[in-house]
């Protein structure tokens, strides 16, 4: 499937799925640099995968994020989930994609779902097989969802009417392949976002909550011997 063109203010989901420390043996030395993994979308049908190095973390996520929004692609969904089942290849790595009823969820390792999430993909099933390269993994499930087909092309490919295609009856309604536009960011969505950042996580050795404050005057004397 061709690459789209996305406004970069409109790529909601960005997920770091590797970011390691890599080395490279010069003449004066050992040069380190951190090598990064970067997945964005829209979670409305497109997602994009780039990769980026730099000397320092942050630049290298810059340069990652960079990279994939310029490799956006658009995959055929059918609300919530695929069309059909399809198996993505990148190198020796496969990852079998099938299609789910609403509610099952998101059934897949750590680098198909961050695709899959970024996507906008709620119910699928996933099997990686071959590999467990994370690299290789989420390529071969950007592959898979490039080889995803919308009803309507292989039925004007062959010639006929939507209808006379061999496929389940709720497939064949032409109103679910039509494009989807990126979603915006409302300011409530954002304000709620910031707000469950700001809030502070409570450690597990204070679950029973602050002190009163009579600084332990109910407390049980000790017994007396």
């Amino acid at each position: 499937m061709a690459r789209v063109q996305v406004d970069a203010e409109l790529l909601r989901v960005e997920k770091v799925v590797q970011l390691k420390p890599v080395s490279k043996t010069v003449k004066g030395g050992r040069k380190r640099r951190f090598a990064s993994l970067i997945v964005v979308g829209d979670a409305n049908g497109h997602v994009g995968v780039g990769m980026g190095k730099s000397a320092s973390v942050p630049d290298s996520i810059r340069k990652g994020s960079q990279s994939a929004a310029k490799n956006l692609v658009e995959v055929a969904l059918v609300n919530t989930t695929i069309p059909h089942m399809v198996i993505g290849r990148s190198g020796s790595a496969r990852v079998m994609i099938k299609p789910a009823s609403p509610g099952t969820g998101v059934i897949a390792g750590p680098a198909a779902r961050a695709v899959l999430e970024a996507v906008g993909i709620t119910d699928v099933l996933t099997k990686t097989m071959g590999s467990d390269n994370t690299i290789n993994n989420v390529y071969a499930t950007l592959d898979g969802l490039r080889r995803m087909q919308k009803a309507t092309d292989v039925a004007k490919r062959r010639g006929v009417e939507l209808n006379q295609l061999a496929i389940p009856a709720k497939l064949k309604d032409a109103s679910l392949y039509e494009p989807r536009q990126p979603q915006y960011i409302t300011e409530d969505e954002s304000q709620v976002d910031e707000k469950s950042n700001r809030q502070p996580q409570r450690s597990e050795g204070n679950r029973r909550g602050p002190r009163s404050a009579q600084g332990g005057q109910n407390r049980r004397a000790p017994r007396q011997r």
